[in-house]
């Protein structure tokens, strides 16, 4: 059988609130994403007095710590050194500048919702100390998703666009990739232990007959990972890799 994340939809697919999402039989429920996992964000003021505000991903595994930290989307680092105990947390970033390390190390007490404590680093040639509080980036799954799809001989990108209240999502999907003003709302909507559920449709192409495409994802971190199913002009049930990136 192939191997693939599978989900019985509690209550059926149209026209109902969904009420939870279940595992089927031949897969394993997944674990809830750790309380750290996710994106943080706090303001950093530069020398020259303009702001920027830093983005700090992480994800937590049987226990370790690791992720990214960047200042814009082309300056993304590992982060190293990584320690967590209980509700204490440091790491370090390491750089490079006129063939030296810069090397910043971040220490704090985390809860669910902030990171507050201190940076130190040598970035100015001596090591100097900041207050530091980073805030959640995102709430669960909310924000806007990426992917790309593949058509014929060519990809093209989708994204959706999520907000989320417990366990209900709502958003929509511009089309054209965002290109457009347009916007379809997804309906039946959850986030459950980790788990993303929800539905598109739309006409198909050239006539009033209605599709429905289902997205379901195991969530870590920034990543959406799962399948889409929809049905064919054959009848056919035709189910894809679906791979996400949260951008913003």
């Amino acid at each position: 059988m192939k191997k693939k994340l599978s989900w019985i939809i509690a209550g059926g697919i149209a026209g109902v609130s969904f009420a939870s999402l279940l595992w089927a039989a031949d897969a394993p429920p997944p674990k809830p994403p750790h309380a750290l996992d996710g994106s943080w964000r706090w303001t950093f003021t530069m020398p020259d007095g303009t702001t920027a505000r830093p983005k700090l991903v992480l994800s937590v595994e049987d226990g370790k710590l690791t992720g990214t930290t960047s200042f814009r989307s082309d300056t993304e680092m590992p982060i190293t050194n990584a320690v967590l105990k209980g509700d204490q947390l440091s790491f370090q970033v390491i750089r490079e500048r006129d063939g030296q390390p810069i090397i910043t190390t971040y220490s704090g007490k985390w809860d669910s919702n902030a990171i507050k404590g201190k940076i130190q680093s040598n970035w100015a040639g001596k090591t100097q100390s900041y207050d530091w509080e980073a805030l959640r980036g995102h709430h669960g799954v909310e924000g806007t998703w990426r992917w790309m799809v593949r058509f014929g001989r060519g990809e093209f990108p989708v994204r959706v666009e999520l907000e989320q209240s417990g366990e209900t999502l709502t958003g929509s999907m511009p089309a054209g990739g965002g290109r457009t003003r347009q916007k379809t709302p997804i309906q039946n909507g959850v986030f459950t232990n980790g788990v993303v559920y929800f539905e598109i449709e739309r006409n198909r192409f050239g006539s009033d007959e209605k599709f429905i495409t289902m997205y379901e994802g195991l969530q870590t971190g920034d990543t959406l990972t799962g399948w889409t199913s929809y049905t064919n002009f054959d009848g056919e049930l035709i189910e894809d890799p679906w791979k996400a990136k949260r951008v913003d």
